[in-house]
């Protein structure tokens, strides 16, 4: 009886001691991020959802930047001073919702930094994306949000 007693006063101790490990352990953990469904952001533009819509990404930079969405129409590099379009007004080629990212085709030298900004605008159902580069700009990409209402975020 009184080595059963031990061994009980024995795995509660180990017990709390492990506990107390898994709280610090717990303590160190990174809090998560919420994620951006969650966002309150105010939308910056709209277009009709129930017609054809129609992406154009303008660069009025002078590096080589990537046009990428999702759902996936795959990576689209777009030259300096070039354009790409995504998608067409006349025939339903992208559904919504759909999330656009901009960003730098190559990775910014570290003793010059460089970001991307996105200027959106539209156009009926056409959504023109002017894509500028600053040192200022802290993003080495910024997504566009495209949510089922038609309803444009910047992120």
């Amino acid at each position: 009886m009184k080595l059963g007693t031990v061994a009980l006063a024995g795995l509660m101790t180990m017990g709390a001691i492990a506990s107390t490990h898994l709280v610090i352990a717990q303590d160190n953990q990174p809090v998560p991020v919420e994620s951006q469904q969650n966002d309150r952001r105010a939308a910056i533009a709209r277009i009709n959802p129930k017609k054809p819509i129609q992406i154009r990404v303008v660069s009025q930079t002078t590096v080589p930047v990537v046009a990428s969405s999702v759902p996936a129409v795959g990576d689209r590099p777009v030259a300096p001073g070039k354009s790409v379009t995504l998608g067409r007004l006349h025939t339903s080629y992208l559904s919504l919702p759909l999330d656009l990212q901009v960003s730098l085709a190559k990775t910014p030298d570290p003793d010059q930094p460089i970001g991307v900004s996105l200027d959106v605008k539209t156009a009926g159902n056409e959504i023109i994306v002017g894509v500028k580069t600053s040192p200022t700009a802290v993003n080495s990409a910024q997504t566009i949000n495209i949510d089922q209402k038609g309803l444009i975020y910047l992120y």
